[in-house]
């Protein structure tokens, strides 16, 4: 393999790397060690949360810091990263840190990375060592404007500053001194959410590591330093948890944020400060976008001993009021919208609500903002009147029926319903004696909403029956009415008692059947609730049947004339013949064929006659 693809990606990853037992040929070395703690007290990880306190106060911490392949070989082409060799695989760097505040402006930090173990395979003139000791780091940090912990917004400037105690060990520090200015924008909103950006610039001297030419992945140089946190405050319960973002891109030599020569690691993690002066950490990250020193993953232990005290603050400011109306924002019950006092706390400082019609009921609750409730509110929907939209005079919330009119008989079960009308005849439930019987076109003068009794089921009542024991025919002579006659109402059908006859072939009546019909048509005038009555001739089989459908048409059509010019109105009636299609007997026989020539007079409407 190319000496010089390798060198492209040597080190994709990386924390601490310890020193090597001799000198690489390629450089003078340079730390691998990305991962930088924050000072001891803060309350987040890699990205700077400043603290200050008045008084004179000191804290100290200890962090264990563990990264999986920090430092690995290998080669780009087009198809990605190749990993040929994991130089340090397993990787455990404690810091141990020490800080001091002061004048509520000042803090003062100094910290010493300790490599612990590491493991891995040496390659390219680089190999895993034992235990050392990192450059020793100086920090101090200034409150320019705002508390970080107490306002929404404060800015602090400091600097950090490595002294090259590790010089000459190419895994643990620099050759010379590097130093990075840093500035801190952050703070603490709605008391609960404290965020934090930085930005620095690290001023380190240019160096390699391991035999290879100095190329990507082996090499480091001046870089641009950038974070960012935030995270979930509960301070009454003594705990913050939440997410940090580094990023770091070598500037020098055009290679501002190429691959290569930048880093990005995630982070998320909590502190939980005890009720002893102690504060426990724990956090674990990815390396997203990886160089030396950045590994693939990484997990963080912290433990500090801080004061007890909490940051000195300024006199406290005068109670907070932001929508200015006067009303304090802890009585305010609305400290956003200005509004006048009220005796009643939920509306203390409150905005009087908006009422566009007038009627009493806020906006924000009237269902009818452009509608007055008016002197019957409907009380299913407030603020607006209530409503009527059968217009029967019942309300809708009151209504069963609200969109039928409960009309002149209402029933009485149910508000605002009309009465129902089960059979059908026109007698309200409520009034009618017989609720599923319809009363009929002769309804019992006894007994409301029932039909009239007919003993002899000829369809004509008994209290208007001649012979009421007697099967007849309805006539329009009261004493006829109702007796024995040349017709009779069954069912659906008038049946005469003998049959109307014709000339031979031909569809003349004779006279002698001009009686039959006479009672046929007294019984359709005594009974004007017959609306539509079917005359139907047939024939026998005898014949050809296209001429007796033709015949018994004629024949039907000529007791239909008959009828209509003995008094029954032509829409009362209709005529067919259906020839030998509907015989009832057996035409194979005299009496059969006989039987099968005839006329019937069925009832169509009502669909059925009253029993």
């Amino acid at each position: 393999m190319h000496l010089r693809l390798l060198a492209l990606a040597l080190a994709f990853a990386g924390v601490a790397l310890p020193p090597s037992p001799a000198r690489a040929q390629g450089g003078s070395g340079f730390a691998l060690e990305r991962y930088e703690p924050t000072t001891a007290g803060e309350w987040c990880f890699a990205v700077d949360h400043p603290w200050y306190t008045r008084p004179l106060s000191f804290a100290v911490g200890l962090t264990l810091d563990y990264a999986h392949k920090p430092l690995v070989l290998g080669y780009r082409d087009d198809q990605g990263f190749h990993e040929t060799a994991v130089v340090v695989r397993h990787l455990v760097v404690g810091h141990v840190d020490a800080a001091l505040s002061f004048r509520d402006r000042v803090t003062v930090s100094l910290g010493l990375p300790v490599i612990l173990d590491e493991s891995g395979t040496a390659s390219a003139g680089i190999s895993p060592s034992g235990a050392a000791l990192g450059d020793l780091r100086l920090g101090v940090m200034g409150r320019l404007y705002g508390r970080h912990l107490a306002d929404r917004f404060a800015v602090s400037l400091g600097a950090l500053l490595w002294a090259p105690t590790a010089a000459g060990s190419n895994h643990a520090g620099d050759e010379g001194v590097r130093v990075a200015p840093k500035l801190v924008l952050g703070g603490l909103l709605a008391r609960q959410l404290l965020w934090s950006v930085t930005g620095a610039v690290q001023y380190r001297p240019k160096n390699s590591i391991g035999d290879l030419p100095a190329a990507a992945g082996n090499s480091v140089g001046t870089e641009l330093q950038l974070g960012a946190a935030l995270a979930y405050a509960d301070f009454p319960r003594r705990f913050v948890v939440g997410p940090e973002v580094v990023v770091s891109s070598v500037v020098t030599g055009g290679h501002a944020f190429e691959r290569e020569f930048t880093a990005v690691e995630l982070l998320l993690g909590g502190h939980h400060r005890l009720r002893v002066p102690v504060q426990l950490g724990v956090a674990a990250g990815l390396g997203l976008q990886r160089e030396p020193g950045s590994p693939d993953f990484r997990v963080v232990a912290r433990v500090a001993w801080v004061p007890t005290e909490r940051p000195a603050a300024s006199p406290p400011p005068p109670p907070s009021d932001q929508d200015h109306d006067g009303i304090v924002d802890a009585e305010d019950a609305c400290p956003n919208q200005p509004g006048p006092a009220s005796k009643d706390p939920k509306k203390h400082g409150c905005p009087r609500p908006a009422d566009r019609d007038q009627d009493g009921i806020p906006d924000a609750e009237d269902l009818c903002p452009d509608e007055h409730q008016g002197p019957t509110p409907d009380p299913t929907r407030r603020g607006c009147p209530a409503r009527d939209r059968d217009k029967d005079g019942v309300f809708d919330h009151e209504d069963l029926c609200p969109d039928e009119p409960q009309g002149s008989t209402p029933d009485p079960q149910r508000r605002g319903c009309p009465d129902k009308d089960t059979d059908g005849d026109g007698v309200p439930d409520s009034k009618d004696q017989c609720p599923t019987t319809p009363a009929g076109p002769k309804p019992d003068p006894t007994r409301v909403g029932c039909p009239a009794p007919d003993r002899d089921g000829d369809s004509v009542p008994d209290h208007e029956d001649a012979c009421p024991d007697q099967p007849g025919a309805p006539h329009p002579d009261p004493m006829k009415n109702g007796c024995p006659s040349l017709v009779e109402v069954k069912g659906s059908q008038l049946v005469i008692v003998k049959p109307v006859f014709f000339a031979t072939a031909r569809d003349v009546i004779l006279k002698q059947s001009f009686p039959v019909l006479q009672a046929v048509a007294d019984a359709l005038k005594a009974r004007p609730d017959i609306k539509r009555l079917s005359i139907e001739g047939h024939t026998d089989s005898r014949g050809k049947a296209a001429m007796n459908r033709d015949l018994s048409d004629r024949r039907a059509r000529s007791v239909m004339r008959w009828l209509i010019q003995n008094g029954i109105a032509a829409e009362r009636l209709t005529a067919k013949g259906f020839g030998p299609d509907r015989p009832i007997a057996d035409n194979k026989t005299e009496k059969g064929r006989a039987q099968n020539r005839r006329v019937e007079f069925l009832i169509v409407d009502p669909p059925s006659a009253p029993q």
